[in-house]
């Protein structure tokens, strides 16, 4: 802590010999270019991830139970295929009700654990969930573009499995604008207002320009073996209202879109594995709300609420003006794994930080990083707490790195 006392000190002179010879409104590039160093690169990672078999939960009492496709009866199954202009859908299950204009297509379900088998390709479609029952959404090679809305949109408040199957190419992609059913949510090109479960060894590319690329409006659980590609030019890539957890899989997450997050969970996050990039470019958002200004800056990874990182990899770059790796609301705690974060944005509107943190934080084992060109590297309003037995604690003008 004494370290961190003389960092403090250090800065506070640093800003000071910087204000006495430099006016407010000055460019600081020249003066900051003194003690310059330059980042880790952080880039877009598709390679393949080594990782520990996923073994479903079979504990019925146990919380994630549910969040398992394995644990679930499958044998009412329907396939949907696109083809163009059309769907063609095969197979029938009482209770199940599948419409479709063209290639546009509504499924109500109310006939309990039901897989929809989605394949082929449309530019023109969408996938649209009515129901109480959860459902597994087995993805065989589907893509999917919606020129006015979400392409897949689930209505539903209960759990949508999305299962990529092996070795299989799956895209889909929103339109610029969207075209709105009152009382009903499409906030992202895929989108659900019940729980998203991600599993299987396929591939899922989402391309987002009218709005978020994936979004549920409860939690999000990736299981290891998912490769995720969203890269969204609006809102946010990776956003979910009441938490999410990554266990695993290979994710790239980039947004351009001014403030947006790459990655924004409203409730707890847990990452215990997996690797995750996320690239954010976007500049600081700007805009009057009931004449009150509002400023938004981008952030590779946002969290409303708790973040704890256990393992895995999670990378996280942020280039706009007043951009942050890492903007948690509360408490952020490192037990293992690898966590990067770097801003190398502008400070026009706002300050750019590798991580800002308005709560606590603490690590205990694992490899932290965290840089900024033009500001400090990591603000914490709350505690710090860094666990004895670290191999590395190097604390200079631009980065901070601690490695156990």
């Amino acid at each position: 802590m004494k370290q961190l006392l003389r960092y403090s000190l250090m800065l506070t002179a640093l800003a000071l010999t910087m204000a006495s010879c430099v006016k407010d409104d000055t460019d600081l590039d020249d003066v900051i270019a003194q003690y310059q160093v330059e980042p880790v690169s952080i880039e877009l990672d598709f390679s393949d991830l080594s990782e520990v078999p996923d073994v479903p939960v079979t504990d019925e009492n146990d919380s994630a139970y549910n969040d398992y496709v394995e644990n679930s009866p499958w044998n009412k199954v329907i396939s949907i295929t696109f083809d163009g202009g059309q769907a063609i859908v095969d197979g029938s299950v009482p209770g199940v009700l599948v419409q479709h204009s063209g290639a546009h297509v509504i499924v109500s379900n109310f006939s309990g654990p039901v897989k929809f088998i989605v394949s082929g390709t449309t530019t023109d479609g969408s996938l649209k969930f009515y129901g109480d029952k959860r459902f597994q959404l087995l993805l065989n090679g589907v893509d999917i573009t919606n020129p006015h809305g979400a392409a897949i949109n689930s209505q539903s408040g209960k759990s949508m499995y999305v299962v990529l199957a092996d070795d299989t190419q799956n895209s889909l992609c929103d339109g610029p604008t969207y075209t709105m059913v009152d009382e009903e949510d499409q906030k992202a090109a895929l989108f659900s207002e019940g729980q998203i479960i991600f599993s299987g060894n396929g591939r899922l590319d989402v391309t987002a320009v009218g709005r978020g690329g994936i979004r549920s409006d409860d939690y999000i659980r990736l299981r290891p073996g998912v490769k995720i590609h969203v890269n969204s030019s609006a809102l946010d890539g990776l956003r979910a209202n009441d938490g999410i957890i990554i266990d695993g899989g290979v994710i790239n997450i980039e947004t351009t879109g001014a403030g947006a997050k790459g990655v924004r969970s409203g409730g707890p996050m847990t990452v215990n594995g997996g690797r995750l990039v996320a690239i954010s470019d976007g500049d600081t958002r700007v805009e009057t709300v009931e004449a009150v200004l509002d400023t938004a800056t981008c952030a590779a990874l946002y969290c409303d609420t708790l973040l704890t990182v256990n393992a895995g990899i999670i990378r996280l770059k942020a280039t706009g003006d007043g951009g942050k790796g890492i903007n948690a609301k509360r408490d952020v705690t490192i037990n293992g794994g690898s966590v990067e974060a770097v801003a190398s944005g502008t400070r026009k509107v706002k300050k750019p930080r590798g991580v800002k943190i308005e709560g606590n934080f603490a690590i205990s084992g694992g490899y932290f990083y965290s840089y900024s060109r033009r500001s400090d590297p990591m603000e914490v309003t709350g505690t710090t707490r860094i666990a004895p037995g670290y191999k590395t604690y190097d604390i200079q003008p631009k980065l901070i790195t601690i490695a156990y």
